[in-house]
């Protein structure tokens, strides 16, 4: 994903999972700063480095929204998480603290691990919970 930093990326996520839950809704500063645990202040400075990456648009003393580059990227590394809660649940049979350790991990998967889990998970668009598995990207395989 095109040299993104850690933190980078789980802000990119946020703010999609935020676009997710309210569409039609600016990703408010504030609210951004209490997902991630950290000051408004530090928003506004990366908000306004993802806006010079065209990843959102940012709107002054309110938020951002997602450019089509940024929501494409944060369904990426959405789906990347997601796929690693399937891995942690389904395979390795791990029943807490799943979203925590995914989070951790989903920074490691890059295209071919993903690839390869999407395969080994027969292409899922959910998860084990039911949570939609973002589509964005995806390259499925012509079925026979």
């Amino acid at each position: 994903m095109d040299e993104m930093t850690e933190f980078e990326e789980m802000y990119i996520k946020r703010i999609f999972e935020e676009h997710y839950r309210a569409p039609d809704e600016i990703v408010r500063t504030s609210q951004l700063a209490d997902k991630m645990g950290v000051s408004s202040a530090s928003v506004t400075e990366m908000i306004q480095r993802l806006a010079a990456r065209d990843l959102v648009t940012y709107i002054p003393y309110k938020g951002c929204r997602l450019t089509p580059n940024g929501f494409h990227l944060g369904a990426i590394v959405k789906r990347r998480q997601l796929l690693v809660e399937i891995l942690l649940h389904d395979v390795l049979g791990i029943k807490e603290g799943i979203a925590e350790i995914a989070c951790k991990m989903e920074h490691a998967v890059d295209d071919v691990v993903e690839q390869a889990l999407e395969q080994l998970f027969d292409h899922p668009i959910q998860t084990f919970d039911g949570r939609r598995i973002p589509d964005v990207g995806r390259q499925f395989p012509e079925k026979i």
